[in-house]
């Protein structure tokens, strides 16, 4: 956790989450073509359903698309034309057609097989992950052991950024394919977000066999490493990703951050300058400059520093927070109060920020408003305190 607040594995992988093509990727790398058949109509018989049956087998999706309509009109409760139809729309990537298609033949009949996956598919294939998670569960429901709809599932819960639960999914599905990194990097992802920071190190390790010279994957070691607190090895694995890709932004701002964790302030400003000449409006670089100045002593230069990172970014809360310091030092109470209201209103969960602000009312005489505040931190700790007990409860992640 920075001294700003944000977690700084959470924020630096959010950055650069894998995209909904790199997903795609990774689920087509372990099954070919996703789409999968399902019983065609077979309640009906008549000439359109003939037809439609034909041309979907000759290849002329758009025909066949049309006959399967046509066949949904003459038998609106056939729910297997409409999952027919579903499938037609898939493959000619009408997502969202196709998606109507198959909740209409789910609405008809929930049991017809393959129905819940397909819409999950193309739920998944529209980059609309948590429309697909609902169905992707009704398929596991359904068959427990089909790899193809838990891995969906993993992949969706990656993209609607439910860590957690994308990491238990995705366990078995990595371990079937050894070699699709992709899929590797999605779980190790996944593993390093929801904090599961042994079973992100298993992964990248693996990452590394398979790429060795991969600046992101050296990164993402380090991001695991230091959630350990291992963070000179993760130093070291920073880098070494600074040396395979020395203009990546944000790759100094990382390291920056980890000297600055260690206290090791020449070298983070270093990094935090490189990191400046690479992309000059980094607010967060401008603002540990200016923490680092603070530290050191020389409030001028932090001031001028902190207020730069606000006037880049004015969501800096760090700055906000080094801001009210130094004028608390400088007895500018009311300044150092307004400071810190910004700090607190932009993240009101952080007991440091109300901590913070009722010693400022304090030190202006206004108990009222300073208990208040030390209230808020109490009731913060508390739920904080619960939450851990509740993770402790439910034992180590599977």
């Amino acid at each position: 956790m920075g001294i700003g607040g944000v977690s700084f594995s959470r924020r630096l992988v959010y950055k650069i989450c894998m995209s909904r093509a790199k997903l795609e990727l990774a689920a087509r790398v372990l099954f070919g073509s996703l789409l999968l058949c399902i019983p065609a109509a077979g309640q009906t018989s008549n000439s359109s359903l003939s037809d439609a049956i034909a041309l979907e087998k000759q290849g002329k999706l758009p025909e066949a698309a049309a006959a399967w309509l046509a066949v949904t009109k003459q038998n609106p409760n056939d729910a297997a034309a409409f999952a027919s139809l579903g499938l037609v729309l898939s493959k000619e990537k009408q997502y969202g057609e196709a998606a109507k298609a198959y909740r209409k033949a789910i609405a008809l009949n929930p049991t017809l097989p393959g129905v819940q996956l397909n819409l999950g598919l193309a739920e998944f294939k529209q980059g609309r992950f948590e429309a697909a998670i609902p169905p992707l569960r009704a398929a596991i429901a359904a068959d427990p052991h089909n790899l193809q709809a838990s891995t969906l599932l993993g992949l969706s819960c990656y993209g609607a950024k439910h860590f957690e639960e994308a990491a238990t999914y995705l366990k078995a599905a990595a371990a079937s394919d050894p070699g699709n990194k992709e899929l590797h990097q999605t779980l190790a992802q996944s593993c390093l977000l929801a904090k599961q920071y042994s079973c992100a190190l298993e992964e990248f390790k693996k990452l590394q066999e398979i790429d060795p010279d991969s600046a992101a994957v050296h990164r993402f070691t380090g991001e695991a490493l230091d959630g350990e607190g291992k963070t000179d090895e993760a130093i070291e694995e920073f880098l070494t990703a600074v040396k395979l890709a020395p203009y990546v932004p944000d790759l100094h701002f990382a390291l920056g951050y980890l000297y600055w964790k260690t206290q090791k302030y020449d070298q983070a400003v270093a990094a935090f300058k490189t990191e400046l000449a690479i992309v000059p409006g980094n607010a967060q670089a401008v603002a540990y400059l200016g923490d680092i100045a603070m530290k050191r002593g020389d409030g001028g230069k932090a001031l001028t520093l902190l207020r730069q990172a606000i006037q880049l970014q004015p969501d800096t809360r760090l700055a906000y927070m080094d801001i009210a310091g130094i004028l608390v030092d400088q007895k500018k109470y009311q300044e150092a109060l307004a400071a810190l209201q910004q700090a607190v209103k932009l993240d009101p969960s952080q007991p440091d920020g109300h901590f913070r602000l009722g010693h400022v009312y304090q030190l202006m005489g206004n108990g009222a408003e300073a208990e208040k505040e030390f209230a808020k931190v109490r009731e913060l700790k508390e739920k904080n305190d619960e939450h851990v007990a509740s993770k402790l409860s439910k034992g180590p992640s599977p």
